[in-house]
């Protein structure tokens, strides 16, 4: 089907058309069909090479969800207002089905494509995810590193933000807070912190629920929410008046059904200067505080009190809403303090294990179990950036290593016969360093001052040198030359017969034999990529390798293929980087052209993820600099580098010395 002849979208949106025809005609097709009742709600031909554009991303990687997105256009035209919302949804959704095709195809076919229009849900999000690693500090100090902090999934804007959720690995936040106001947020997030942290520290996880029913649950629940916080401000008092401002329920405003009578608990317990009146919440605060009396360590005691609670709420036939929430809004849902699901019965355990022993005695194996070939590639996920949402997407990108080269036995580097030596850097200033007894210096040397005092008192003679200063030392080095392996390498230079991977690997051979010393460490790197979940990442030599027989022959190996996804190579060589000490540390990226990939048709997209990169590592301290054989490449790399990173050389015969030289005055600066 081709597009109507009386609709004109302008060049720009039929450019992006025959790219969405090349990449999945079944798409374009269906498309093309909607595409006349949704002109009209679209701004101009840029609205609709943005929805092109999305098509297409979502058909490079899912061609089935594209195509069921594709048909959904005409029935929800409502999303089309918000392009950025409807963005957002699409990759959402490829990245939380990435590896499940069936679910990634029901996202596309039947969720909603609105919930992230809500501008108050985003906001409350964004606002969240910026303060993620200053509360990630906030829970480490409550002696708790291993989790993460993540977002709920979305959920349309009428429907009530689901409680935080805690497991032993990750803190999940609603998207939305509908319970507190914009000034309250940050208050809110770090009472969810420091409950969470309480629970962590002092419930014990995960017990059976065996046949308790939900109502026994939540007050047992209600329970060990006061009790863990009552230990918390034990050791950390200041909580007490952080959680307690948002005990705000009585009886004018949270009324006599289940859900109020349960907030108006939690705050009798938390707050003793707090009067209700009620018979169950006055009852209930007496039997903790008895238990607490007692012990607050003293778990089947506290179930006694929630036992009785449970009962009196059956004496008054109060039942447990379906909507049911924890109150106040900081606490979680409770589910890491149970475990629902159905264990084994003791005596099927017994005979598993009998059968599990007996086996191990006979050395056998059984015939149905099948060899798992262990995959021994190293797997890191690293964010991309979205220019058009101006967000990190993250976790976007796969980084695959092979598994680590045996290192060598020996001196951990080679020192070549004649080396590339920086001026002017040759030595920098250390405070670890002290030359004392100095007849000049920067500030005075008691143990010197204090002898010559000595010797004028004994009537001999002072030696008179009583300063000292810091000394100074090698400036260090850390290098990684990340060679571009892509398709086009195996191309010939313009103007010679030389391929230009062989050139890169003539100026990485240089670059190491020159400059790889003990106080200059040099790793090359190389990498290509097949998609977003394909970035193959090679370490021909690492940093604490010498430049030998192994290394060199790993680098003639090396065959240029698959594509340039060039921001997530420069994420994974700056955390790279990160882990090294030295007082340069330098990325000289070697390629032949602009990045790209095949799960990516947008323009500009890899060329702003590659910025967004650069500038990320150079706030990191990490310089990057570009050389090219591309004699077009000014107006690219010059975005993604700046102005003074990169260099472009003419002929191949030249690039190796450009890449020494340029190294040279890098780590010289």
């Amino acid at each position: 089907m081709t597009l109507p002849t009386n609709l004109h979208y302008g060049p720009l949106a039929a450019r992006r058309l025959g790219v969405l025809r090349e990449t999945d005609l079944a798409t374009h097709t269906a498309l093309s069909a909607a595409l006349p009742a949704l002109v009209d709600g679209m701004v101009g031909e840029g609205d609709v090479a943005l929805l092109v554009d999305l098509l297409a991303q979502v058909a490079a990687e899912a061609p089935e969800a594209a195509l069921a997105l594709a048909r959904r256009l005409e029935d929800v035209p409502v999303a089309l207002a918000d392009l950025t919302g409807l963005r957002k949804w699409a990759l959402h959704g490829l990245q939380r089905h990435r590896n499940d095709a069936p679910r990634r195809l029901h996202f596309f076919a039947l969720e909603d494509p609105l919930v992230f229009t809500d501008l108050r849900t985003e906001n409350d999000s964004a606002h969240l995810m910026a303060r993620r690693e200053t509360l990630l500090h906030y829970l480490a100090g409550f002696g708790i590193a291993t989790h993460r902090i993540e977002l709920h999934e979305p959920q349309l804007a009428v429907l009530a933000p689901p409680s935080v959720s805690v497991d032993t690995e990750l803190i999940r936040f609603p998207r939305r807070c509908a319970d507190a106001p914009a000034w309250q947020r940050d208050a809110l997030y770090r009472a969810a912190i420091a409950h969470a942290a309480a629970h962590l520290r002092h419930s014990p996880l995960a017990r059976p629920a065996g046949s308790r029913p939900p109502m026994l649950l939540a007050m047992l629940a209600l329970v060990e929410d006061a009790r863990v916080e009552r230990l918390m401000t034990l050791e950390y008092p200041g909580l007490h008046a952080l959680w307690g401002r948002f005990h705000s329920a009585c009886r004018e405003t949270s009324g006599f059904e289940l859900a109020g009578l349960a907030a108006r608990l939690a705050r009798a317990l938390h707050d003793p200067s707090y009067e209700d009146g009620n018979a169950w919440v006055d009852g209930g605060r007496r039997l903790f505080e008895q238990a607490a009396a007692a012990d607050l360590h003293d778990l089947p005691g506290f179930e006694r009190v929630g036992r009785q609670l449970a009962i009196g709420i059956e004496k008054m036939r109060l039942t447990l809403p379906a909507d049911y929430r924890t109150q106040p809004s900081y606490r979680d849902d409770n589910m890491l303090l149970w475990d629902l699901n159905p264990t084994v019965a003791p005596d099927e355990r017994s005979s598993v294990a009998r059968e599990d022993v007996a086996l191990r005695a006979r050395h056998e194996v059984p015939p149905d179990v099948r060899q798992i070939e262990v995959d021994t590639q190293r797997r890191t996920r690293h964010p991309e950036w979205d220019f058009r949402l101006e967000a990190l997407r993250e976790e976007w990108a796969t980084v695959i290593e092979p598994a680590a080269h045996a290192r060598p036995v020996g001196p951990a580097r080679t020192v070549a016969a004649s080396r590339v030596r920086p001026k002017g850097r040759q030595r920098t200033p250390d405070r670890a360093i002290r030359l004392n007894k100095l007849a000049e210096g920067d500030e005075l040397d008691l143990n010197a001052a204090v002898d010559n005092a000595v010797d004028l008192r004994a009537r001999g003679v002072p030696d008179g040198r009583v300063f000292r200063r810091h000394g100074r030392r090698r400036r260090s080095s850390a290098i990684v030359v990340l060679m571009d392996l892509s398709e086009s390498t195996e191309r010939f230079v313009p103007s010679s017969f030389t391929t230009v991977i062989e050139v890169e690997k003539r100026a990485a051979r240089v670059v190491a034999t020159a400059l790889d010393c003990d106080t200059d460490s040099v790793a090359l790197h190389g990498f290509a990529s097949n998609g977003r979940h394909e970035v193959h990442y090679q370490r021909i030599k690492d940093f604490d390798e010498p430049f030998g027989v192994e290394q060199q022959a790993r680098l003639g190996r090396l065959r240029g293929g698959l594509s340039t996804r060039m921001g997530a190579a420069v994420r994974h060589a700056s955390a790279v980087l990160e882990r090294r000490a030295a007082d340069h540390k330098v990325i000289v990226m070697l390629t032949d052209g602009e990045p790209s990939d095949v799960d990516v048709v947008e323009d500009d997209y890899l060329i702003e993820d590659a910025r967004h990169a650069v500038v990320s590592a150079s706030a990191r301290g990490i310089r990057t600099f570009c050389l090219t054989l591309d004699r077009r490449a000014d107006a690219y790399v010059r975005r993604i580098f700046g102005a003074r990173n990169y260099l472009i050389a003419d002929h191949a015969a030249t690039f190796a010395g450009h890449t020494a030289q340029a190294l040279v005055k890098l780590i010289a600066q």
